[in-house]
């Protein structure tokens, strides 16, 4: 049984040399400037623990700001 699967094998590919190798085809798609801009930085207030609260919330705005713009450019993208 072994030797028919091989054979079988062999003679499936035998002609494959035939077949061209498919080229890749790119397709561009547009990205709004919009989402390649980062979000604002925050600003740096007092030296005070109330000015460090606010710098550290201004922060998570802004990583929360980047990463949802680059989701949107992942759906816009599509899977890889």
């Amino acid at each position: 049984m072994r030797h028919c699967l091989i054979f079988s094998a062999m003679l499936l590919t035998g002609c494959s040399w035939l077949i061209p190798d498919p080229e890749p085809v790119y397709v561009e798609r547009p990205i709004p400037g919009e989402l390649t801009t980062p979000c604002a930085e925050p600003v740096k207030g007092k030296p005070t623990e109330g000015g460090f609260a606010e710098l550290a919330l201004g922060w998570r705005f802004t990583a929360r700001c980047n990463a949802g713009k680059l989701e949107s450019i992942a759906e816009l993208t599509g899977p890889r």
